[in-house]
């Protein structure tokens, strides 16, 4: 094949005026050791021509001596000038374009070009398992007999193409191997089809693939995206939960700092007054310790006086004994009844600025609502539950309610649905204008039947409202609840890892009442207790209220 075409560079001299050369005039200008065209030529005393760095090398790794002939290079070579001038000008005229040269690395090399001088393959054919340039490319181009054959950008490894066995192209798929073959390794039975359906086979599943990823991509970005936003509400929510509690504590170390100026303010006046007594009572001890000297220092001058007369003529007045109280006093305006009154002023302004952190509190704990509907199952038969399990009531009327063991009898109320066994959970029920309830948890196994004693130590978590005022935390004893308003919504929540139960004013959004180092010990459930309607002044239900797990408001 190759003598039957020209190289591209035998077609670019051939085409020249100005000098009639064949193309092998360009080994010539090939290095015998790294076989590209030369640069800086220099050459030996024995003829020999080679790259300046190429002869540079070879020397330095063995004797200084031509490679191709042995003689010795007995003085360093310069760059020959005379050749260097011919291979600029055979750039300039005959190699335009050095770029289509073969060389640089990663470039896949014409199989047809002439070994000396090869051009950079631009396809390759999957058919004749060669790699063409430009020029040597224009048969596939344009004959006919080319058409059928593949063209593909240049591929390294050609013989991976073919059939190890017969040495012909693969272009059939046997879907029962799961491999390439060619037309001779076809066997009766193999499923085989042309590799271009096998290819469109593949090409529709990988484009499912690439469009299922692409969804995984997309799910992902807004699943990034909802993050983002929900890290910049909870961001909003913290700095602001972090600016009420300093606010709150700002005030009160204002609170702090005027009453201390209240104490204070007498003690600084007494001090003062202090100072001002002690150097008034200072000064007129010293005028008298003078004068009292001065009286020494005449009775010492008389006492020797021998004139019996002159001396008792002259004998001084001697100054009177102290007179005055010359202890010091401590008076402020300060007793204790006004520092028992401050102390409690100042309680209260301190506890009016910590329920301020209450509303921190709640607004936090509303992430952790639980949807909690009644268990009509254990309801007391007086008891009438809504259909949707959000209501209860006495009717003051005896119901027909299955649930047998776990029905509440004598006394009690209903329990809620889900149990609660680990976590925190939060509900919220609608007391209104009853005028008596009983709400909280219950522990799994509590008592139902009979007389129930509701307090911790029984299972039972709970606050009651009765006699239409009367507040209670059932602990044990019973601990009495001073609320300064009527409450209309109460918040129970259930911290099972704290052992914590709260109840929460939900529209004063205040704090009620905590009980700690609960002894849960297992699950634990609701507990709702509408209390008896004797009257008809307790008819209203209670009713939980609906629960949204994102309702924090920023």
């Amino acid at each position: 094949m190759g003598a039957a075409l020209f190289s591209p560079l035998s077609s670019l001299l051939a085409d020249t005026t100005t000098m009639i050369t064949p193309v092998d005039i360009s080994r010539h200008f090939q290095c015998p050791m790294c076989k590209n065209l030369l640069t800086d030529p220099v050459s030996t005393t024995c003829g020999h021509t080679f790259c300046k760095d190429c002869l540079d090398k070879h020397i330095s790794r063995s004797e200084p001596q031509c490679p191709l002939c042995q003689e010795p290079v007995t003085t360093k070579p310069s760059v020959n000038k005379a050749i260097e001038a011919l291979l600029q000008e055979f750039h300039q005229t005959h190699l335009p374009n050095l770029d289509l040269f073969c060389g640089q690395r990663d470039t896949i090399p014409c199989d047809v070009c002439d070994e000396h001088l090869t051009f950079k393959a631009v396809k390759s054919c999957l058919i004749c398992s060669l790699s063409f340039c430009d020029e040597h490319l224009k048969p596939h181009q344009s004959m006919a007999r080319f058409k059928g054959h593949k063209l593909v950008s240049p591929v390294e490894k050609l013989d991976q193409r073919a059939c190890n066995t017969h040495g012909r192209p693969l272009e059939l798929y046997c879907r029962r191997d799961e491999r390439c073959i060619c037309t001779l390794c076809v066997k009766t039975g193999g499923d085989v089809i042309p590799v271009e359906t096998e290819r469109d086979r593949r090409q529709a599943i990988q484009q499912n693939t690439i469009e299922v990823i692409e969804r995984m991509i997309s799910q992902r970005e807004d699943k990034l995206k909802e993050l983002e936003e929900s890290a910049a509400k909870y961001q909003a929510l913290l700095e602001k939960e972090q600016q009420e509690i300093k606010e709150v504590f700002a005030a009160l170390m204002e609170a702090l700092r005027k009453t201390g100026q209240v104490l204070l303010a007498p003690l600084e006046d007494g001090r003062r007054c202090l100072e001002k007594e002690m150097d008034e009572k200072t000064q007129q001890i010293q005028k008298d310790i003078l004068k009292y000297k001065e009286a020494i220092e005449s009775l010492n001058r008389t006492k020797n006086e021998e004139d019996d007369i002159l001396f008792i003529q002259s004998y001084p007045s001697v100054p009177a004994e102290f007179s005055d109280d010359w202890t010091l006093s401590i008076d402020t305006e300060l007793n204790f009844g006004t520092m028992r009154n401050t102390k409690a002023e100042l309680m209260d302004e301190i506890e009016t600025h910590l329920k301020k952190l209450c509303a921190v509190e709640i607004r936090r704990i509303h992430s952790f609502s639980v949807n909690v509907t009644l268990d009509a199952v254990t309801a007391r038969p007086h008891l009438e539950v809504s259909e949707d399990g959000k209501e209860v009531r006495d009717t003051r009327a005896s119901h027909d309610i299955p649930g047998g063991p776990q029905q509440f009898d004598l006394v009690g109320g209903v329990l809620g649905k889900p149990h609660i066994t680990s976590g925190r959970a939060f509900w919220v029920v609608e007391v209104g204008n009853k005028v008596g309830w009983e709400l909280g948890v219950m522990r799994d196994g509590a008592k139902r039947k009979g007389k129930v004693s509701y307090k911790p130590s029984k299972g039972y978590w709970a606050i009651v409202l009765c006699a239409q005022k009367m507040y209670r935390a059932l602990e044990d004893p019973p601990v009495q609840l001073h609320l300064e308003t009527k409450p209309w919504k109460l918040g129970v929540f259930v911290d099972c890892e704290e052992a914590l139960v709260s109840f929460y004013d939900m529209e004063a959004l205040s704090h009620i009442y905590s009980f700690t180092h609960c002894s849960f010990n297992g699950a634990i459930h609701p507990y709702f207790n509408p209390h008896p309607n004797k009257d008809g002044s307790n008819s209203s239900p209670l009713v939980i209220c609906p629960h949204n797990q994102t309702d924090i408001s920023v």
